[in-house]
């Protein structure tokens, strides 16, 4: 991903830290193509130059990658849409059953990117971003939850803490930390609005949240 990302290049050493027990060799045919090796072993008591000369992977492997991790990790989003622009093979696991068909976009969504949290971005349809939706998404859906009045010292782990302790866990969830709110994102309106009558007097510190479902939320 970083190699993506162009933080790292092939002559960026790799290091590791580890305890002695736990440096052993490992047979070549238990390495794929997709494994990064490590060019530095550290432990408490030695520094292991591994001279390992196996090429490293250069980017992501995307048809290792499932529709799953896609929708859990929403940097890969923004990545692929990059990779896609370049003309690159951005082929997702079992993504060949679905192909488009030639010359047709793609129905699966791609981000480009973060965009400023006040600066609307182009949209898939004609509808304009409500106030309450999440941004650079169409208007709020019935299975969107608008979570407000979180403690400005308040942590996403801490949020997703609360909603594992009430059975309430979104299939995804839209940070937006320096706004005090977030976006539940259930698979439909039954699962939402039972999530908004859950969460209801949810309190993290001090402070009561707002719960309400995303399309009837508007901002003051």
């Amino acid at each position: 991903m970083m190699v993506s990302m162009g933080a790292v290049s092939k002559e960026t050493p790799v290091v590791t830290i580890v305890h002695d027990c736990q440096v052993v060799d490992i047979p070549e045919e238990l390495v794929e193509e997709h494994d990064i090796t490590v060019d530095y072993i550290l432990t408490p008591t030695r520094v292991i130059a591994t001279g390992c000369k196996r090429p490293q992977p250069m980017g992501i492997t995307w048809f290792k990658i499932s529709l799953e991790m896609m929708e859990k990790i929403p940097i890969l989003r923004s990545l692929r849409a990059r990779e896609q622009q370049a003309g690159k093979d951005v082929t997702l696991q079992g993504e060949h059953q679905h192909l488009p068909e030639a010359g047709r976009q793609q129905t699966v969504p791609l981000s480009v990117g973060r965009r400023p949290l006040d600066t609307p971005g182009p949209e898939t349809n004609s509808t304009e971003a409500g106030p309450g939706s999440p941004p650079g998404e169409g208007a709020p859906l019935a299975a969107d939850v608008y979570v407000g009045n979180l403690p400005r010292d308040t942590r996403v782990s801490d949020l997703k803490r609360a909603l594992r302790e009430l059975g309430s866990v979104p299939l995804r969830l839209t940070w937006q930390g320096p706004r005090r709110r977030a976006f539940l994102h259930y698979p439909d309106s039954a699962a939402a609005q039972q999530a908004v009558s859950c969460l209801q007097g949810l309190r993290l510190g001090t402070d009561t949240l707002r719960v309400a479902l995303a399309r009837q939320q508007r901002d003051k």
